[in-house]
């Protein structure tokens, strides 16, 4: 059971195998102990080594999604496109659209609100998001399990190398993908002023925790390295919860760059940082002051959540 869960050690010490090789006779409780500490020791350093591989592994496949899928740099990338082509053999690569992403930052100010004036609701990238209810800001289950799918050709060689067994292997690959997607929706929702994602539609950190966390020097860290990425129109600072991989790319851009270049929209100096709700109490204002044209975007009422409708 110990092995399955643990994997078994790469290599043994010489002592190991002396003991194994000596007879029974001869082994004294001394060098058995030896052998046992040994293994334990390989066992945690490689348990503690889990941590910070995992997160540069999380890091690089957050960082690739989100600069060539999500804001479709794949479609200007020349090698990615050929190597597709090599790889599945198809005569002209996929054209990537970035899933919504794109239409999101046309969406988001630079204080990381969204727009909810009428010109814009009836514009075409508008349109485009309606179908999402929180705006392309969650990571609901679909896109989670997409992230696990993706982990596994760059996750499972480096575990596997690492001497871990396949049940390890498993555990450690969805226990990061489960962890990255819960900080992700107890950050990136609210930051942009759209409701927290309850369970059943996302995995998340539990709402008390999760407001305690955002008052963190890791959260504030996290705000302001994913806030310099809009104010750069999408160039920079790609990784959101994982930041690291823009260090090694050279797409990071430290505050005091884009803090001049932020064009702030009145009173952002006073809005709170996660204003979960925002988005829909903005609509529901408009609404009722006839602000919204015809309250209609693309024929479809806006929906707005219940609970905001009856206040």
């Amino acid at each position: 059971m110990g092995k399955a869960l643990v994997g078994v050690p790469v290599t043994q010490t010489k002592s190991f195998r002396q003991m194994r090789a000596a007879p029974a006779g001869r082994r004294s409780t001394k060098v058995v102990a030896m052998a046992g500490a040994e293994t334990a020791v390989v066992v945690a350093a490689r348990w503690a080594l889990a941590v910070p591989t995992m997160y540069a592994v999380v890091s690089f496949n957050e960082y690739v999604t989100h600069r060539w899928f999500q804001h479709a740099e794949f479609n200007k990338t020349d090698w990615m496109k050929a190597l597709w082509c090599k790889v599945t053999g198809a005569e002209v690569a996929p054209k990537a659209d970035g899933g919504g992403h794109i239409e999101h930052h046309a969406e988001t100010l630079d204080d990381m609100s969204l727009k909810t004036d009428p010109k814009w609701l009836k514009s075409e990238p508008a349109k485009m998001l309606v179908k999402s209810k929180y705006r392309g800001t969650a990571f609901e289950y679909d896109v989670t399990g997409l992230m696990t799918m993706q982990m596994l050709p760059t996750s499972i060689p480096i575990l596997a190398l690492m001497g871990f067994s396949a049940p390890s292997v498993a555990a450690i690959i969805i226990g990061s993908v489960a962890l990255h997607a819960a900080v992700w929706n107890s950050l990136h929702p609210a930051m942009h002023g759209m409701e927290d994602i309850p369970l059943k539609e996302g995995l998340n950190i539990p709402l008390a925790m999760a407001k305690k966390l955002r008052k963190t020097s890791y959260y504030d860290w996290l705000y302001k390295n994913h806030m310099g990425h809009h104010v750069m129109s999408g160039r920079m600072n790609y990784n959101v919860c994982c930041p690291g991989m823009d260090h090694v790319l050279g797409t990071y851009c430290p505050e005091e760059q884009w803090v001049p270049k932020a064009r702030m929209p009145a009173g952002a100096e006073n809005r709170d940082p996660y204003p979960a709700g925002e988005y829909n109490r903005r609509l529901l204002e408009r609404a009722e002051t006839g602000m919204v044209a015809d309250e209609l975007v693309d024929g479809k009422e806006l929906e707005l959540e219940p609970e905001l409708v009856s206040a």
